[in-house]
């Protein structure tokens, strides 16, 4: 006997991460349906299922009945798919891993999706090539995104290649630092939103009625915040947002990886900033610039910048180079610790520092490059690191 799955949008609210299938399968969602943005899911089933075909297809709205259609790699057959409005998302053979491949498809950019949910069923194929739909296994809701207010830019999944080649090492303009090399390939396997901005003294006092900072003012960049106050920061706005009903279900409010804010900082790019090969003043709040030996300001001066003073990268986040250095999630013990070949979703856990990125308005450019690394004890404090926020999954 072989099976086939398909994927039939439908409107109930129910929401479920793993379902197991029939004969051990399990059908898998790799991250939260969000409009517009990749999505994709996998088939984790037992290796004595090798051979046996999958298909998924996709209709709106879900269909009531049956109706007898063609499904490619197998007999007609009856099936749960409006023939006028479905369409096949991808088909393929179960592998001896017990893993098949991802299957990919683009979430319509449909407010009216919001709310809705996407219904997976699987499917016997008898002697005869009858396909007959077996039970509900899973149901998957369409995430909506954070509040306006929080300013959060959604980021696709992707691979990008995290760290610096510049050789030789340590000499100027870039002085790089042999923690950024082997340079090599990070895949970020699930969609998330990072803050268009670094966290503001107005945010960081709702969550949690203070304000550490030297430079004060509501619009300016939270400042002299450890990692174990940013951390809490995290903790508290989840459970805000969570207790609002406005948190996808297995995200939370967390520090990057490090991995992730390199990925948003380059926003496509390979060159040591966002920007291109150098780094000039008006691009970005920092002290001196290496490429024209020249000391730079701030339009308020020789200190913190009201957030989205400069420009934005090509994905609409704001002061990833300057203004404060933003704490990341992961621990580090400081060493060129980088493997040489392709990883998917790294971080550190390992040491005794916690990673800051990105530079500060006190640092000479070099500082402020996508791949440059730089971090501290957790409980460290200064004027010129603060936090930039992402709402992504919960990490293992």
């Amino acid at each position: 006997m072989q099976r086939t799955l398909a994927l039939v949008p439908l409107a109930a609210s129910l929401l479920a991460l793993s379902a197991t299938a029939q004969a051990g399968g399990t059908m898998k969602l790799m991250a939260p349906v969000v409009l517009g943005q990749q999505a994709s899911m996998v088939i984790e089933h037992s290796p004595d299922l090798a051979g046996d075909l999958f298909a998924m297809g996709m209709c709106s709205p879900s269909y009531p009945g049956t109706m007898t259609v063609s499904v490619p790699g197998v007999r007609q057959g009856i099936v749960r798919l409006d023939p006028l409005a479905y369409s096949v998302l991808g088909s393929g053979v179960l592998d001896a891993s017990g893993k098949s491949a991802a299957l990919t498809f683009l979430v319509p950019d449909d407010p009216m999706l919001l709310g809705a949910s996407l219904d997976v069923q699987g499917a016997t194929i008898d002697a005869t090539g009858l396909i007959t739909f077996t039970s509900n296994e899973l149901e998957i809701e369409v995430a909506a995104p954070p509040p306006a207010s929080l300013n959060m830019v959604p980021i696709g999944a992707g691979t990008f290649q995290m760290g610096s080649p510049v050789t030789p090492l340590n000499v100027a303009p870039y002085f790089n630092p042999s923690q950024t090399q082997p340079v090599h390939a990070v895949t970020i396997t699930q969609p998330f939103w990072m803050g268009k901005y670094e966290v503001t003294q107005a945010e960081y006092q709702a969550v949690t009625g203070t304000n550490p900072s030297l430079f004060v003012g509501a619009s300016r960049p939270v400042d002299r915040v450890s990692w174990n106050t940013a951390m809490a920061y995290c903790n508290a706005l989840t459970a805000l947002e969570a207790a609002a009903g406005r948190l996808p279900s297995g995200y939370v409010y967390r520090l990057p990886t490090e991995a992730e804010w390199e990925y948003c900082c380059r926003a496509g790019t390979t060159t040591e900033f966002h920007y291109g090969s150098t780094l000039v003043c008006g691009q970005a709040n920092f002290a001196y610039s290496t490429h024209t030996s020249s000391a730079c300001a701030s339009p308020g001066g020789v200190q913190t910048a009201v957030v989205g003073s400069y420009a934005a990268n090509a994905w609409g986040l704001h002061d990833m180079h300057g203004n404060v250095w933003e704490w990341c999630i992961d621990i580090w013990d400081f060493t060129a610790n980088y493997p040489a070949g392709p990883v998917s979703d790294p971080y550190g856990t390992s040491g005794a520092y916690r990673v800051f990125r990105g530079g500060g308005w006190d640092y000479d450019s070099f500082y402020c490059r996508s791949a440059l690394r730089g971090g501290s004890f957790p409980g460290y404090t200064d004027y010129g690191v603060g936090l930039r926020i992402v709402c992504a999954p919960i990490l293992p």
